[in-house]
């Protein structure tokens, strides 16, 4: 991760708001100087060895930092871990989403992990079982209360008022059945020896080590430079895959889904057998969060959620059902180059992993409606074959219109050919236009869509798996490319154009809330046609020079647009020189990253301003008789104040949390 001042100065604070101030300043000099040793950071901080030693225990036991001890070397190297520090402002999505795929109980083991940091099970299990047994005995403490109350005064069967809900997690076994479920998603990944180095450290680490075992008499030709990367990136990925041991080890016993339903056919499908049926863990075994799984599944939510803005809630709950499938063995969002080496030629050879639709239609909940949000358009009126095209490959990446004229080479009779292949798609009852410009169907210029359900009533009548895709259809053929169409019955999604489809929606979004829809249209000229002369955009663009001027002068400080002196010939003058616009996207997307790294500091500085401004009050929340009923034990001037306060850290907070939806767009996804 590059890590630039808005960045370092986000992190920090992020750290400070969590962890407190101690280790938020010896992370804040790690940023800074880079690679320390422990004698160098009590030089650096001014502070003693054993303030530092506690600020980089913390440190450590919630990942953020990185460690490496060299062959004969007296001090560890300490080194800041950014990306998870950044990860940090993610903790409430990261429970939602917990919350509703695995249920609150997975919620609350989660939030204590994300807490505690990188946990001992036994230590999570020891910690459970006294919440559980202090809750048995408040609930036992009640009843007894119950029952004298029930023999003094003769009521039967009220129950206390201040009866509080037993703990999310019931039982020792039932935290043993949650860790499973979250180790199988890989949510949870295990703590092993290389997890504390950086991936710069394991990658010298794995190099010396092929190169002692495999070419000690060093590297000599292509062939034996390609085989040198192959037994590199192979020996990363075995590194990688010792986090994944206790997977592994449950996947012996079979998946949790696959126990259930053997259990299931034995008669026993209650609660506690459920949770019997999973193995007991490893108690000494040390656990923690895996982030990169967590941005996968932020991923898919994200991506759902720019369906739904398109098509609609129906079809976005069959694009997640496909995307929670088609993602339940991708680790991560974005491949790594040194350890994904030699396996893009093989995944090239094998057949591109799809899920098919019968197993979207299995996974689908029978109680949602698939006749939602179809249009009723009568068979003849659409292209059967075009519809249910077959893409083998995902698409390239669009050229120019300049590039795209040049390569294309098309004639006219191979125009005429296209034309006319197109039209034989069509089936055979279609009738054409007429000379007057209307349909014999339905006296219109083309197919109408009518959503009318009295339009069509064989449509209705179409059994569940056509319905299903008829959705899937409907996502292949749209300009983002939810989905691609593989294979018969087959679908795929290609995430790399579809996520560069949602960063230009997102830079579109910005531009025109900057500059306007006149910016967003002048901004969508230059990507098309690429450099235009100033002289010649007014034409192209349909706008009077002056008004060209000052909106490209606009966009080209808010770093949008950028322009090119290009003088004629050796001697430069200005007057004689072209002067060229155009839109780097990529340098416009660095810009938006940095200035949204900008903006949640600057949210998190006014709060930890509103917090100092109303120190007093806040301190008076934190008594024991006043937590809990501000609204009865504070003053109304106070409880005023207080409320105000509330409401203006949930904007804050909320701020952070659309900014941080934008961050992980353009950067993470």
């Amino acid at each position: 991760m590059l890590v630039t001042k808005p960045v370092a100065d986000l992190c920090a604070l992020l750290i400070d708001e969590l962890h407190g101030e101690l280790p938020s300043r010896i992370f804040a000099i790690l940023l800074s100087k880079g690679r320390s040793t422990l004698p160098q950071l009590v030089q650096y901080t001014s502070m003693t060895p054993r303030q530092l030693r506690h600020g980089l225990a913390v440190l450590q036991q919630h990942n953020l930092l990185f460690y490496h001890v060299d062959p004969g070397a007296e001090f560890a190297f300490y080194e800041a871990n950014a990306e998870h520090a950044y990860n940090l402002v993610r903790t409430g999505k990261i429970l939602e989403m917990i919350d509703s795929s695995f249920g609150a109980p997975a919620k609350d083991v989660m939030q204590n992990l994300l807490l505690s940091g990188q946990t001992r099970i036994s230590d999570l299990v020891a910690a459970y079982q006294e919440k559980i047994e202090q809750a048995n005995k408040e609930a036992a403490h009640v009843e007894d209360d119950d029952d004298f109350g029930a023999e003094k005064n003769g009521v039967n069967g009220d129950s206390h008022p201040g009866k509080k809900a037993g703990p999310l997690v019931k039982s020792t076994a039932h935290l043993n059945s949650i860790i499973c479920r979250l180790v199988e998603a890989e949510l949870i990944d295990v703590v092993h020896a290389k997890t504390f180095e950086s991936s710069q450290d394991i990658l010298k680490t794995v190099e010396k080590e092929v190169m002692d075992k495999y070419f000690p008499a060093g590297v000599k030709g292509n062939k034996a430079k390609v085989e040198v990367q192959e037994r590199i990136a192979e020996g990363l990925r075995k590194v990688r895959g010792e986090s994944k041991s206790l997977k592994r080890k449950l996947e012996q016993n079979g998946t949790a889904a696959k126990r259930r339903k053997l259990f299931a056919g034995a008669g026993m499908s209650n609660g506690s057998h459920d949770e019997d049926m999973d193995p007991a863990l490893d108690p000494r075994q040390v656990i923690r969060i895996n982030y990169e799984k967590c941005l996968v599944d932020l991923r898919n939510r994200r991506l759902v959620q720019f369906a739904t803005d398109i098509f609609g809630e129906t079809s976005a709950y069959v694009y997640g059902v496909l995307l929670k499938l088609l993602t339940k063995d991708i680790p991560r969002c974005r491949a790594d180059a040194a350890m994904d080496f030699g396996e893009d030629k093989e995944e090239s050879e094998k057949d591109t992993v799809s899920v098919t639709t019968d197993q979207i239609l299995d996974n689908l909940k029978t109680s949602v409606d698939l006749s939602l949000g179809i249009g009723k358009a009568e068979r003849r009126q659409v292209s059967s074959v075009a519809a249910e095209k077959i893409e083998l490959f995902p698409p390239k990446k669009k050229l120019l219109i300049e590039e795209a004229e040049v390569e294309g080479e098309a004639s006219a009779d191979e125009d005429e050919d296209n034309e006319s292949s197109d039209e034989s798609e069509y089936d055979s009852d279609y009738k054409a236009p007429t000379a007057n410009g209307t349909n014999g169907v339905n006296g219109t210029n083309g197919a109408k869509v009518k959503f009318d359900e009295s339009a069509a009533p064989k449509e209705r009548r179409l059994d569940r798996p056509t319905q299903l895709r008829q959705h899937l259809l409907m996502l292949a053929e749209s300009t983002q490319r939810f989905v691609r169409h593989c294979g018969p019955n087959e679908w795929t999604v290609d995430f790399v154009p579809l996520m560069n489809a949602l960063r230009e929606v997102e830079l579109d979004s910005v531009i025109e809330r900057t500059c306007g829809r006149q910016g967003l249209r002048l901004v969508r000229i230059l990507r098309a046609k690429g450099k235009l002369d100033e002289k010649a955009l007014p034409n192209v663009a349909l706008m009077r020079k002056p008004e060209l001027q000052q909106k490209m002068l606009e966009m080209q400080t808010a770093g949008f647009v950028h322009v090119q002196e290009v003088p004629r010939d050796l001697k430069a003058d200005v007057k004689k020189s072209f002067f060229l616009w155009f839109c780097d996207v990529d340098r416009s997307l660095s810009r938006l990253l940095d200035t949204s790294y900008t903006t949640m500091t600057h949210c998190i500085q006014v709060l930890e301003a509103l917090r100092q401004k109303e120190r007093d009050v806040l301190e008076t929340t934190k008594r024991s008789d006043v937590r809990g009923r501000e609204k009865d034990t504070m003053r109304k001037e106070y409880y005023e104040r207080y409320s105000r306060f509330l409401e203006c850290e949930r904007k804050l907070f909320a701020q952070v949390m659309r900014v941080d939806d934008l961050v992980s767009v353009l950067r993470d996804f």
